[in-house]
């Protein structure tokens, strides 16, 4: 039994429709609605803020009374100067008010020699090591560190040209204050040189 079966019919090809640039136009409403939009909520902001509204000026209640002079301020009353005894005590010089002279008369101005300037006394360094890479002498500081001793790392450029990084600790005023150092780094299998520099 066969059946007779009709050519089916291809459905016709659709043709393109014309947008006409729809996605442009549906893009340019778009920003444009966005931009009322955000105009609207700014207008509606900006009116409703209390912040932009003109300060009201507080009323006086009690007929003409002026403001309140804070201690310190511009319009309070004058600080009353101190009379302190040293000035009485002091020859008279810039600083000193004007009094009678003859208080002034009977002390008479010693001549004030200079003293010498004091001499300075030598600080004292322990010199852990010298290293021309800077990363040996954070590896040395950071060992120093561990054994609760801290150390700075100094560059220095010998006479020859070479750039040395010195690992030392201190300043120490006087060397038995750098004894327990001393006995520390022994403790820790490093040995150190004093070094003794002039401020």
């Amino acid at each position: 039994m066969s059946r007779d079966q009709k050519p089916r019919r291809k459905p016709a090809p659709r043709k393109p429709a014309r947008s006409g640039g729809g996605v442009i136009v549906g893009i340019f409403i778009g920003l444009v609605l966005g931009a009322l939009l955000a105009a609207g909520t700014a207008w509606y902001l900006t009116q409703s803020t209390p912040f932009l509204q003109p300060p009201s000026s507080p009323s006086i209640t009690s007929g003409e009374q002026g403001p309140v002079a804070l201690p310190g301020k511009p319009g309070d009353r004058p600080v009353v100067r101190q009379d302190f005894e040293f000035y009485r005590i002091l020859p008279q010089g810039s600083g000193a008010p004007a009094g009678s002279g003859a208080e002034t008369a009977a002390v008479a101005p010693a001549p004030v020699e200079p003293a010498p300037p004091p001499a300075r006394p030598e600080r004292l360094y322990l010199q852990v090591g010298a290293f021309e890479d800077p990363g040996e002498a954070d590896n040395m500081k950071a060992l120093l560190a561990l054994n609760g001793i801290q150390a700075n790392a100094q560059r220095a450029q010998l006479a020859d040209g070479r750039i040395v990084h010195r690992v030392r600790i201190g300043p120490f005023d006087n060397p038995e204050a750098m004894n327990p150092v001393r006995s520390r780094l022994a403790s820790a299998g490093m040995t150190a040189s004093v070094v003794r520099v002039n401020p």
